[in-house]
């Protein structure tokens, strides 16, 4: 007995339009894979007819139906989700909505780079809702608590904030649907930003250091002159600093700032320290 073929797919609608050229692509890719209708329908948990319609160039598929094809048939993402992007905008009568211009993840020196680069997989994945990013970040992190909150999504994605950790970023990169294939390079990314940072944080503590220890002598000498004697390292004008007081004799804490505001005393025999002038003054 003969196997039944079947009937073959009619032709693409809209060939010339997006619509069409995301069926093409979709029905390309499952021929490609050797799958009939009904094996791609088994694979997605889907009906023929869903198939049938994602590959008809009528309509554009919906998100899970473009999702299982990616993952079936093996497409790429980037490419496969701007075909279905622009067949949607034009299903509703919307132009593409624009992308936040950042470079790519190997091109990222700044932090204002790699926040723009971090909004824009955001944006290119359809500008999921916190709330779904927290469910996608969920359901890769079952074990543990979401690594990923929906606030911590909201200012990434916002580039109010970058994220504070290697783990959040993948967190994240998953939550937008980024090909884990790619998680190396954001990393990198992610860690030359951190270097730059760190440099630019080392680099201010050692000119607070230096300015520090030019002041030094002089706040040694203001502190003498409200009759206390200093027993350690000057670290600044706010910062608690140890002396004892001459009239005392007891040692305490106290801060450079409120000597020469003339509202520091001694608190173990409360006396109100004399007021001292700074050389600036």
């Amino acid at each position: 007995m003969a196997t039944r073929k079947g009937r073959p797919p009619s032709p693409v609608a809209n060939a010339v339009n997006g619509l069409g050229k995301l069926a093409e692509y979709l029905r390309a890719a499952r021929c490609k894979r050797e799958l009939s209708r009904e094996q791609l329908a088994i694979k997605l948990g889907c009906s023929i007819t869903t198939i049938q319609r994602a590959e008809g160039g009528k309509t554009p598929p919906a998100r899970d139906t473009l999702d299982g094809y990616i993952r079936v048939c093996v497409l790429d993402h980037t490419q496969a989700e701007a075909l279905w992007s622009k067949a949607v905008n034009l299903c509703r009568g919307r132009t593409p909505r624009t992308y936040t211009q950042a470079p790519r993840p190997d091109l990222v020196r700044t932090a204002d780079e790699l926040g723009a680069a971090l909004a824009r997989v955001w944006e290119q994945d359809g500008r999921p809702s916190t709330r779904e990013m927290e469910r996608r970040a969920e359901g890769r992190y079952k074990e543990t608590r979401a690594p990923l909150s929906r606030s911590t999504a909201e200012r990434i994605s916002r580039r109010k904030s970058l994220p504070g950790s290697e783990r959040t970023l993948h967190a994240y990169l998953i939550a937008c649907e980024v090909p884990e294939a790619k998680f190396p390079m954001w990393a990198q990314a992610w860690g030359r930003v951190q270097g730059r940072r760190q440099a630019v944080r080392d680099r201010v503590r050692r000119e607070a250091r230096r300015v520090i220890q030019k002041q030094a002598p002089e706040a040694t000498s203001r502190m003498r002159d409200a009759g206390l004697i200093p027993l350690d390292k000057f670290r600044g004008p706010v910062a608690p600093w140890s002396a004892r007081h001459i009239t005392c004799d007891t040692v305490s804490r106290f801060r450079l700032r409120s000597v020469l505001e003339g509202t520091a005393h001694c608190p173990v025999c409360d006396e109100l320290l004399p007021p001292v002038m700074s050389q600036g003054h």
